[in-house]
């Protein structure tokens, strides 16, 4: 196993920057309050970073970080495993490889880790389970017969087990695909749905799965590329998805995400819109929607949202980033549909990916920000 190099903590400040009208650094989480403190620390990797993710990927519940990218042999990943308490170790190799570095999160297996679903960069991909160590087991393949846009671990048929689902090219052609896992590392031939075409001004872009008619089978909805059009539903059946349609209870938009808004634990819908940018969050069923909050974000459309709970109220919380930038805006929600503007906090290097997680369980995230230039991953630690 290769050893990777941990760098020391950059020496600079470290004088708690208050964010919010509340008493920063005084060990007490409040709802509304975002203390960051002003000194980072910098993982390097010996290796062309390109990809960030941070997620529990051993056998804790702390997350960890996971960096991706290049070297000579082609793509590899970089693991730097949480002590529980939230000190980040050296580190080490992975075990990933494949044809892409930008490998998708879930849990495979049911057990405490979050699994690697990883392209080949063919009509297949490579599900990595997550060991112990922090390695990942040599990957198991997956047949999906689509060349990947994106994809995910998600349970489509709702038994329990975890499933593979792509959306991808086939041709000119866009489908939808999955192929059902077995619950002992096997997948079933794929099963495909025509949602698009390359080059079609409504061509699919992504995809996000949840519970949004009134059966238990989970549904899809679909992002496309014309902001003038709304989203595309496309109904579970527990086979192959049916055909998609135009959803039209719901606005012409730039995407839409199912997530916990809230933190009651129930998805609603998130609906990103225009330039300047809006985020209106929507509650109920498909042909029942209703919209509970919108709020016009002072942001470019060319920040890239990160999403986590910054001040451990419960509701989702937005960090954007720009990757020509070293500062991210700090946006918090209130559980009702609607984020107000906190604080603008510099990293100290361009920041290309970012993830919003709390490395050391005190309620309160922290920022881990994929700074590929400099060589890998700063962490602005959180001080409430």
């Amino acid at each position: 196993m290769r050893v990777l190099v941990l760098a020391a903590l950059i020496p600079t400040a470290c004088v708690d920057r208050m964010l919010s009208p509340r008493e920063c650094d005084d060990g007490v989480l409040v709802r509304g309050e975002a203390c960051f403190a002003t000194a980072t620390e910098l993982l390097t990797v010996p290796f062309t970073p390109i990809a960030l993710r941070a997620a529990p990927f051993d056998d804790d519940s702390t997350p960890d970080v996971l960096v991706t990218g290049l070297d000579t042999s082609g793509v590899v990943g970089a693991l730097s495993r949480n002590d529980a308490g939230g000190v980040l170790g050296v580190v080490q190799d992975a075990g990933v490889f494949g044809c892409s570095a930008h490998p998708a999160l879930g849990n495979a297996n049911g057990d405490a880790s979050v699994d690697l679903l990883v392209d080949a960069c063919d009509d297949t991909m490579m599900v990595f389970l997550a060991e112990p160590t922090g390695h990942f087991a040599p990957p198991i393949a997956v047949d999906t017969d689509v060349a990947t846009l994106t994809s995910s671990l998600v349970d489509v048929d709702a038994d329990g087990v975890t499933d593979v689902i792509v959306l991808g090219t086939a041709g000119s052609s866009i489908a939808l695909t999955w192929s059902r896992g077995d619950g002992n590392g096997g997948y079933a031939p794929p099963l495909g749905t025509l949602v698009g075409t390359v080059g079609a001004v409504d061509e699919p872009r992504g995809f996000s799965v949840g519970l949004l008619d009134d059966d238990a089978l989970p549904d899809v909805v679909l992002s496309h590329a014309d902001p003038s059009q709304p989203p595309r539903f496309v109904r579970g059946t527990g086979g192959a998805f049916a055909d998609p349609i135009a959803w039209d209870e719901l606005p012409p938009c730039r995407g839409v995400g199912v997530l916990d808004t809230d933190g009651d634990t129930a998805k609603e819908l998130l609906v990103v819109r225009g330039d300047p940018t809006v985020f209106e969050v929507w509650e109920g069923r498909f042909g029942s929607l209703e919209r509970v909050g919108s709020t016009e974000l002072t942001i470019t459309s060319q920040r890239i949202p990160a999403a986590g709970d910054v001040d451990g109220d419960g509701a989702l919380d937005f960090v954007f980033f720009e990757p020509t930038a070293s500062d991210v805006d700090v946006w918090l929600g209130d559980g009702d549909g609607e984020w107000t503007f906190a604080a603008d906090i510099e990293v100290g290097a361009n920041v290309d990916q970012l993830a919003v997680v709390d490395l050391d369980d005190d309620g309160a995230a922290e920022l881990v920000a994929g700074t590929f230039a400099a060589g890998g991953v700063t962490i602005v630690r959180s001080s409430p």
